[in-house]
């Protein structure tokens, strides 16, 4: 079956799906896992750790449960602790705006404190529990992007931070000069796949006279717009700069700071999409402003995803996670 649509890896969970806000008529949903063995814990044992996972796709393509990129060692992680994954759909580039997506995900925060403990309530018989003292916050690509962005927005109540080959600086040279570069050998699409694409979004627009929305675009058509703006190095130029808002390195210089229970970064030192020296870059800004904190950069060999092969127990990353294990669970 195609990585695509096989839905196989989620089998061991239950998925449970709600809107969390609406926009113009437009539903943003999140979705719940939690593993089917919970139904099985005594009660004292049902209220449970979450792991607020935002998914990749360069802001541009992907889905909350889009399969191809929801690391399977996040699901392994869920299931030895019992835990309730929250993975939520956000608003995407470019129909929408980096602060609008932004906007979303903290919608999506205050969802989780002011309505999810209701939904669960409802949805399992009062049986399963978040508890929301203990979250860990991950996500890779641009999944790594918004899990350091949260974790600067709310340092003192998510206990931990995993980040996998994020984009750390959209507007450094490598996400705006425009220049063709190599993306995982993939045949060149044309630099003009942006401006194509946003004349189709108006035309919609004046025959709909409302506004076009996308929170989830797993096409052909969407992931070549992602690697357009990758090939081209245009991703950054859909950033705004009237604002640090958006910017995790000048929100540090600012003085926000990550959560205490550390952050693990993962990279892959042949990444194509989001290069290791992004991460490199965190390290160096973290080791000046912030030295107590208890950060640490894994770079192994490959490209960008080079995890979603990787098993929870494999000895690289099971070592690579215990702190921030320990800082989520204790």
């Amino acid at each position: 079956m195609d990585l695509e649509t096989d839905m196989s890896r989620f089998d061991d969970f239950v998925i449970l799906t709600t809107t969390y806000k609406t926009v113009h008529n437009h539903e943003l949903t999140v979705n719940l896992l939690y593993p089917k063995s919970l139904n099985e814990l005594s009660q004292q044992l049902r209220t449970r750790p979450v792991l607020l996972r935002y998914h990749g796709g360069g802001l541009v393509a992907g889905s909350s449960l889009y399969p191809a990129f929801f690391n399977p060692w996040y699901l392994e992680l869920a299931k030895e602790n019992s835990a309730i994954i929250v993975s939520p759909d956000y608003r995407l580039l470019p129909e929408s705006s980096v602060m609008e997506i932004l906007e979303d995900v903290e919608d999506n925060w205050k969802w989780i404190h002011q309505a999810l403990p209701a939904f669960l309530e409802q949805q399992t018989q009062g049986t399963i529990q978040a508890d929301l003292s203990r979250i860990m916050c991950v996500g890779d690509s641009a999944g790594g992007y918004l899990s350091l962005q949260m974790g600067l927005n709310h340092a003192s109540e998510i206990r931990a931070i995993n980040a996998v080959y994020p984009v750390v600086d959209p507007r450094s040279p490598y996400f705006c000069n425009g220049q063709e570069r190599r993306v995982f050998n993939m045949p060149t699409i044309p630099r003009d796949c942006l401006e194509r694409h946003m004349e189709e979004v108006k035309r919609q627009e004046t025959l709909t006279q409302k506004p076009v929305i996308v929170s989830s675009g797993a096409g052909n058509e969407r992931l070549e717009l992602m690697f357009s703006l990758c090939q081209h190095g245009r991703l950054g130029s859909l950033f705004p700069d009237n604002t640090i808002a958006p910017y995790p390195l000048k929100k540090l210089d600012e003085g926000a700071r990550f959560p205490r229970g550390g952050v693990l970064v993962l990279h892959g030192k042949d990444d194509t999409v989001a290069p290791v020296e992004q991460s490199y870059g965190l390290a160096s800004k973290l080791a000046e402003i912030d030295p107590e904190l208890n950060f640490k950069l894994i770079v192994r060999d490959g490209e960008h995803g080079f995890d979603h092969s990787a098993k929870l127990r494999d000895e690289w990353l099971w070592n690579a996670v215990q702190d921030i294990l320990k800082a989520w669970l204790e």
